[in-house]
C-alpha cells in the first residue's frame, strides 16, 4: 500500500458522514448527571457523545449555573455560548431535590441506571441522601464518580473550587509565564475543567470495564488538582533534581530551537525541533548548514544549554521574521521540519480540511440552527461519536425520560408538576420559552401528551 493509498483508505474509514450509519460504542449504558457547571458535565458530555444515554438533572427555576452565565458577557440563544458544546447529546429532566417524591424519582432512575455523576460539594450529595451509599444499597453495580476540587477525603475537601484554584493547588500556574517576570498565567478556556473532566470519563470505562469481568460497581472519588497534577511532571523532576522547572515561556527545554515567533506578515508560527535529522533539515532551509557543524549545536545537550539556546534562538527569530508564515509553513513541508500557523478562532471554526475531518463541525440543530461544534475526542473507525442534539430549555425531556423511561402516566407526571417535584422553562420567574422556539407545539417536549 502506497502512501497516497493510505490515506484514502483512513479518510474513508474515518469518513464522519458515515458516523450516523456505524453502531455507538455505548449505547444502552444509562448515566445519570447530577453535575454542574464545566468539570462533572463534559466527563458525562463525553459518554453520551458515543452513545450513552445520559439524563442531565437540574433544580427547577435555576437549572444549571452555567445556563445563564455569560462568556464575556455574551449570549446566544439565551444561554452561555459554550454551554452547548458542553452539554449536547443529553436527556434534560427538572428535579426538586429537596422533595421526599424527588428522592422516589432518582431512586427510580437509579435502579436501571450504569452511572452516576455528582459534583457537589463533598458531602452534600449523601447528606441529600443521593450519594454513593445510599445508591449502591439501590444498585449494586452503579458506578459513581465524585467529581470535586480537592477530592472527597484529606483537610482541604470543605473548601470551595473550580478551575482557576485548581490550576494553582495543581502547580500548573508555576509553569506558565515568562521566567523573567513574576506574573503568573492562568490556562485558558476552563483547561482545568476540561482535562480532569476528561480523565473522569476514562475512569468511568474503566469501572464499566471492570463490573464486565466481575459484576461489581465500585464509586470513583475524582479531584480536579489530581487530574491536573497527572498531566504534569513538574514534582517528579523536582524530586530528582532538588531543582524547579520554573516558568519556560514559550519554549521547550527538552528541544531547540523551540519557540512562537513573529512572521514578516504579522501573523505567529510555532517552530520546533525535536530531533537531529529535524535540526539538520532546518538549518539547511535556513541557508545555515555550517550550524550543523557549530560545537555549540553539535547536539541536543550542547543545544540546551541556555547561552546555546538563546543564540540558536536569535537564529530563528531573524529568520523568521524574514518570510511569511505561508512561506515557512509550505517549506517546512518540503524539507521535513516543524512548523504551524497559531490559528486564531475563525481557522479553526473555518478550515476545509477540518471539516472535512470532524475535527469541527457545523452542526444544524433543529431548535436553535447552525453552530460549530468540537467534533470526537477520538476518531473511532467502527463506533465513532456524533452529536444528534444541543443543549435544550430546562426540563424539556421531563415527559420523555418519566414516560418512556421510567413508565409514569400521564396524571402521575401532572400530578408532580403540581407538587413542583418537576419543573420547566416556563416555571422560571419572569421567563417564557423564546421567540424562536414553540414547546407548545414541540412533540418531544410533550411527549406522551397530546399536542394541538
Amino acid at each position: 500500500m502506497t502512501m497516497e493509498d493510505y490515506f484514502s483508505y483512513t479518510a474513508k474509514l474515518f469518513n464522519p458522514d458515515e458516523a450516523g450509519q456505524k453502531p455507538e460504542a455505548l449505547k444502552g449504558i444509562r448515566v445519570l448527571d447530577f453535575s454542574h457547571v464545566i468539570f462533572g458535565p463534559i466527563a458525562a458530555r463525553l459518554l453520551a457523545d458515543y452513545g450513552a444515554e445520559v439524563i442531565k438533572l437540574e433544580l427547577p427555576y435555576y437549572g444549571d449555573l452555567w445556563r445563564p452565565a455569560t462568556y464575556w458577557g455574551k449570549y446566544w440563544k439565551h444561554s452561555n455560548p459554550i454551554w452547548h458544546n458542553i452539554t449536547k447529546n443529553k436527556y434534560f429532566i427538572s428535579v426538586n431535590l429537596a422533595l421526599k417524591e424527588s428522592k422516589e424519582l432518582i431512586y427510580k432512575m437509579a435502579e436501571t441506571a450504569d452511572v452516576v455523576i455528582e459534583n457537589f460539594a463533598p458531602g452534600t450529595a449523601d447528606a441529600w441522601s443521593i450519594g454513593y451509599e445510599k445508591i449502591s444499597k439501590i444498585n449494586p453495580k452503579i458506578i459513581f464518580l465524585s467529581c470535586s476540587t480537592y477530592g472527597q477525603f484529606g483537610p482541604m475537601r470543605y473548601f470551595p473550587g473550580w478551575d482557576l484554584l485548581a490550576q494553582a493547588a495543581s502547580g500548573v500556574l508555576t509553569l506558565n509565564g515568562y521566567p523573567e517576570t513574576d506574573i503568573y498565567y492562568k490556562l485558558p478556556d476552563y483547561v482545568g475543567d476540561f482535562f480532569p473532566g476528561n480523565v473522569g470519563a476514562m475512569s468511568v470505562l474503566m469501572a464499566l470495564y471492570h463490573r464486565k469481568k466481575t459484576g461489581r460497581g465500585q464509586y470513583i472519588d475524582m479531584a480536579q488538582t489530581e487530574g491536573l497534577m497527572r498531566m504534569l511532571f513538574h514534582y517528579t523532576y523536582y524530586s530528582v533534581t532538588k531543582q524547579t522547572i520554573g516558568r519556560t515561556g514559550n519554549t521547550d527545554p527538552s528541544m531547540m530551537p523551540a519557540s512562537i515567533f513573529k512572521t514578516a506578515d504579522d501573523k505567529f508560527l510555532a517552530l520546533a525541533c525535536a530531533t537531529a535529522r529535524q535540526f539538520k533539515n532546518f538549518v539547511e532551509a535556513i541557508g545555515r548548514p555550517e550550524l550543523i557543524s557549530d560545537p555549540r549545536f553539535a547536539d541536543t545537550l550542547e543545544r540546551l544549554k541556555p547561552e546555546n539556546a538563546n543564540a540558536l534562538t536569535a537564529i530563528a527569530v531573524d529568520w523568521v521574521r524574514s518570510k511569511s508564515c505561508e512561506e515557512i509553513v509550505s517549506l517546512a513541508d518540503e524539507q521535513g521540519f516543524p512548523a504551524a500557523e497559531v490559528a486564531d478562532d475563525y481557522r479553526i471554526a473555518n478550515d476545509e480540511w477540518r471539516r472535512n475531518r470532524g475535527s469541527v463541525v457545523l452542526f444544524k440543530d433543529d431548535v436553535y440552527g447552525n453552530l460549530v461544534i468540537a467534533g470526537p475526542s477520538a476518531q473511532l473507525s467502527g463506533t465513532p461519536s456524533r452529536t444528534r442534539w444541543l443543549a435544550r430549555p430546562l426540563g424539556y425531556h421531563n415527559r420523555i425520560v418519566l414516560k418512556k423511561f421510567l413508565g409514569l402516566s400521564e396524571d402521575e407526571i401532572l400530578a408532580l408538576e403540581k407538587k413542583k417535584v418537576i419543573g420547566t422553562f416556563d416555571d422560571r420567574p419572569g421567563l417564557k420559552p423564546p421567540v424562536y422556539y414553540n414547546l407548545s407545539e414541540d412533540p418531544i417536549y410533550n411527549y406522551g401528551k397530546e399536542v394541538k
